[in-house]
C-alpha cells in the first residue's frame, strides 16, 4: 500500500497544467527535444498547457509576455549531469485557442496537430509530424527523416521540407501546396481542387498520385533517370514547357484545368493513377 501511494504521488507529482492568457494574434513558441507534442484546439482566450515529466533531471519553463502577444513552452536540463533521452523526455498536451501561431520544435519527439485555426511551423529530426483537420492557415513542416502526413486539410498554402522522410498528403486543397524532399517518398490522394498550384518534388524517391476522374488539374511529371507512368485521362497541351518523351514525362490537362501540378524527381518513379 505504502509503494502504491509513493507512486501514485510521484506520478502527481511529474504531470501539471499550467494557462496562460494569450492574445487573439498570439504566438505560441514550444521546443521539447523528446517525448511527444499535442494540440488541440480550444475555445477560452487560454492556452492550457499539461505535461508530463519522468525525471527531475529537467524541468519545464513555460511563460507569457504580459500583452499575451507570445508565450514559450521550453524543456531544459536542471542536473550538471547530462540527462539521457528517457530522462529528458516531456509529453505535452496543449489546447490552444482559434486564430493564434504556434511553432513546434523537437528532435526525436513525434508532433500531432489536430483542427487548429492559425499558423503553423513545426520542425522534428526524426519524431513523426501529423497535421490533420486545419482549414485555411498557412503550413511550413521542416524534418530530417521525420515522416510527415497531413489529412483533410483544406484552403492552405503548405510548405514541406524533408531530407529524408516520407511525405503523405490525403484530402489536402488550397492555393499552394509544395511538397519535397531529397530520398523520401511522397504520395497524395485528393482532387487537387481549390484552384491552386500543387508541386510535389523529390530527388531519388518515388511519387505515387491518386486523383478522382473529376478533378480539373493541368498535370506535368517529368523523371530524369526514372521512369514515369499515367494511368490517368489527359488532354494533349497544344503548347509545353518541355517536349514529352515516353517514359520519362508527360503533360495534359484533365477538365479545364482549374488547378495545376507539377511532379519532379531525378531519379525516382511517378506515377499517377484513377481512383
Amino acid at each position: 500500500m505504502v509503494a502504491l501511494l509513493g507512486a501514485s504521488a510521484a506520478w502527481a507529482d511529474n504531470h501539471k497544467q499550467v494557462k496562460l492568457n494569450v492574445a487573439a494574434n498570439g504566438v505560441v513558441n514550444v521546443v521539447n527535444p523528446f517525448g511527444s507534442v499535442t494540440v488541440k484546439p480550444g475555445a477560452a482566450r487560454q492556452v492550457v498547457v499539461n505535461y508530463t515529466t519522468t525525471s527531475d533531471k529537467i524541468e519545464v519553463d513555460s511563460n507569457g509576455t504580459p500583452d499575451g502577444r507570445r508565450i514559450e513552452i521550453r524543456t531544459h536540463a536542471v542536473s550538471p549531469q547530462k540527462p539521457t533521452p528517457e530522462e529528458s523526455r516531456v509529453d505535452y498536451e496543449l489546447v490552444v485557442p482559434a486564430g493564434i501561431s504556434i511553432n513546434i520544435t523537437t528532435a526525436a519527439a513525434p508532433i500531432t496537430v489536430d483542427d487548429l485555426n492559425g499558423d503553423i511551423t513545426l520542425s522534428s529530426d526524426t519524431g513523426q509530424i501529423t497535421v490533420r483537420g486545419v482549414n485555411n492557415a498557412f503550413i511550413h513542416v521542416h524534418s530530417l527523416t521525420a515522416p510527415v502526413v497531413l489529412n483533410n486539410l483544406t484552403g492552405i498554402h503548405a510548405e514541406i521540407m524533408s531530407s529524408g522522410g516520407a511525405v503523405q498528403l490525403a484530402n489536402v486543397t488550397g492555393p499552394k501546396i509544395k511538397a519535397s524532399t531529397t530520398s523520401g517518398n511522397i504520395s497524395y490522394e485528393g482532387d487537387c481542387s481549390g484552384g491552386g498550384a500543387y508541386s510535389l518534388i523529390t530527388h531519388s524517391g518515388v511519387i505515387n498520385v491518386t486523383l478522382p476522374e473529376a478533378a480539373s488539374v493541368d498535370l506535368s511529371a517529368q523523371s530524369v533517370s526514372g521512369t514515369v507512368q499515367n494511368d490517368f485521362p489527359l488532354t494533349a497541351r497544344q503548347h509545353n514547357s518541355f517536349v514529352p518523351s515516353p517514359g520519362r514525362s508527360f503533360a495534359g490537362t484533365s477538365h479545364s484545368g482549374s488547378s495545376s501540378m507539377e511532379l519532379q524527381s531525378f531519379s525516382g518513379r511517378i506515377r499517377v493513377k484513377k481512383q
